[in-house]
């Protein structure tokens, strides 16, 4: 194992602690066992959260070294829980996934830290998506603290990757994330009991979000609109992403001054 100091952070759900959380925050630990977990539960949508869930799970959290928990009792946005894992970790760097995540043998992390010993000089792999998929991607906080957190305006899940990768190729004029290919992983997709009492698109993103994306936020525009990352329509930006957490790099570099 090398010595680079990384972070994973997961965001689960009650109805998926059994079957998908377990398995996975045990198989982390099983592979790489003193690393640092960051974990956001987040609450069910018009629901109260049930405190049985809440036990089960601080006392399954509670038996794993370097875990660390952040529970919503209410519904909160992905865009919300991704940056207040990378805010809260003690590392700038992260692996952020999902809970329907396998990893199957400790190789995915050899060839992770492979990657960095490789190429941790290469600004593009300050953030990066794996084999394709937000569902598992790697961020530097410091990264995303200059292109601008994750838009906490989307209140639900669904569209959050899309405009982000739309704001970096406005930004750089036309840069892309790029993805890694990496073994032994598998994303299962499994959007079930992620949106409780919500409408949803596709049956596994909300509506909200995508009525917000394209009915306050971006304005498509086939004449001047821009086509960026996973946007395939031209649009441009009418409601731009407000200035957050702001104090987070004056914390980075005074931090040691304490």
């Amino acid at each position: 194992m090398t010595n680079l100091n990384y972070s994973v952070g997961i965001v689960t759900y009650k109805y998926r602690f059994e079957k998908w959380f377990k398995p996975l925050l045990n198989q982390i630990k099983e592979f790489r066992p003193d690393i640092e977990i960051m974990v956001a539960v987040n609450g069910e949508n018009n629901e109260e959260f049930d405190q049985q869930f809440r036990n089960n799970i601080l006392e399954f959290i509670s038996q794993k070294e370097n875990t660390y928990v952040n529970m919503y009792p209410t519904f909160r946005g992905l865009c919300k829980m991704w940056n207040n894992l990378m805010i809260n970790a003690s590392n700038h760097k992260m692996l952020l996934l999902n809970d329907d995540i396998t990893i199957r043998s400790p190789l995915f992390f050899d060839e992770l830290e492979n990657k960095f010993e490789q190429g941790w000089s290469d600004p593009r792999l300050d953030i990066f998506k794996i084999n394709g998929s937000w569902s598992h991607c790697f961020a530097d906080r410091r990264t995303i603290d200059k292109i601008g957190w994750f838009d906490e305006r989307f209140l639900s899940m669904g569209e959050e990757d899309g405009d982000f990768e739309w704001r970096i190729g406005d930004l750089t004029e036309g840069g892309q994330i790029m993805s890694i290919q990496l073994p032994d992983i598998d994303n299962h997709v499994e959007q079930e009991n992620c949106l409780v009492g919500m409408d949803k698109v596709n049956l596994k993103y909300a509506k909200f979000n995508l009525d917000f994306a394209y009915g306050y936020k971006y304005q498509v525009d086939n004449v001047n609109g821009k086509s960026y990352g996973l946007q395939p329509r031209k649009l441009i930006c009418i409601n731009p992403s407000p200035p957050l957490h702001t104090s987070e790099k004056f914390y980075w570099s005074n931090r040691d001054k304490l």
